[in-house]
């Protein structure tokens, strides 16, 4: 399989989020990460994304931001197997990919694609103080060699089996 997808292309990214977030220095006694997880607040069909992680406040020795993970929503299992004692949630949420995120860098990440549409979240690493967090999805144009194998078999599979059907 092969993805073909035009990076470079006008109009290829869509911006669709921005924020800085900054933690609770004085949760640094108490608790560590000092930023709670980042919980994007949309779902997403998309698989490309361009992960752009800045801090102000970061060391020059620190090269890692956090992770990005991409979470399957609607996940339908009895669950009181595993958490005895608590009622049956109808359906869970579980983390299916995540990739490091480089700090004071913009990072190219494909998630897999194994559903329909899925959530977001990044959780930085337990020293970070503030992020600046930037994710782009690729809308350009795609398509998969696969496929077009596919289509291209099932059009010779078609010649053959016509040809086979004027024999008779």
């Amino acid at each position: 399989m092969t993805l073909q997808v035009d990076l470079k292309a006008a109009g290829a990214w869509e911006l669709t989020y921005y924020q800085k977030h900054t933690g609770n220095l004085n949760n640094r006694r108490i608790r560590v990460p000092i930023l709670e997880p980042i919980e994007l607040p949309y779902l997403t069909d998309k698989h490309l994304f361009l992960v752009g992680a800045t801090s102000s406040k970061a060391k020059p020795s620190w090269l890692r931001a956090g992770y990005f993970y991409q979470q399957i929503d609607g996940i339908q299992i009895n669950d009181t197997i595993i958490f005895e004692g608590l009622g049956a949630v109808p359906s869970t949420e579980v983390d299916y990919t995540r990739r490091m995120i480089k700090l004071n860098a913009i990072e190219l990440v494909q998630f897999p694609k194994i559903s329909d549409n899925f959530r977001l979240r990044f959780e930085a690493l337990p020293w970070i103080e503030e992020i600046t967090l930037g994710i782009w999805e690729y809308t350009g144009t795609e398509s998969d060699s696969t496929e077009e194998l596919i289509q291209t078999v099932r059009a010779k599979l078609e010649t053959i089996e016509f040809k086979i059907d004027n024999l008779l």
